[in-house]
């Protein structure tokens, strides 16, 4: 695993914060072929219909690994547009794992593509046009 640079965890971030009850808590790692990849259990917290986790959260799930692999990888970015595709339901408590990588990049915009797999199954699959923000301002410090 290289890790090019580690998220900023602000405690009560909704996607990586570990002090946000209801949050996804995300910790994230580079793998050797350049993809981000992160595990996540949605919790009961997390529903939507019955047993189901929350389609909007699948979207945040996803959204956030997209811009956490740019951030790992020096890119300050915004999600520009995103359009999700759900293959099916995702159970609470089965483990997601979730991968995510850029596809293409021209100039400040970068298209991403990150998929959520059940035991294997592809469950959902974004794809994001990310624009390169400057970073936060000069000695700004997380929650």
């Amino acid at each position: 695993m290289t890790v090019l640079r580690s998220v900023k965890n602000s405690r009560l971030c909704f996607g990586c914060g570990k002090e946000n009850e209801a949050g996804l808590r995300l910790d994230f790692e580079l793998l050797e072929d350049g993809r981000l990849e992160t595990r996540f259990t949605p919790r009961d917290i997390h529903g939507g219909w019955e047993r189901v986790f929350h389609g909007g959260l699948m979207v945040t799930l996803l959204d956030e690994a997209m811009l956490a692999h740019l951030y790992m990888n020096g890119v300050d970015a915004a999600t520009a547009a995103l359009e999700v595709r759900f293959r099916e339901a995702a159970p609470l408590g089965d483990e997601l794992l979730v991968h995510a990588w850029r596809e293409k990049r021209r100039g400040r915009l970068h298209r991403m593509v990150a998929e959520a797999r059940r035991d294997g199954r592809l469950i959902a699959r974004a794809t994001a046009r990310c624009l390169e923000v400057a970073g936060p301002p000069e000695g700004a410090e997380p929650d």
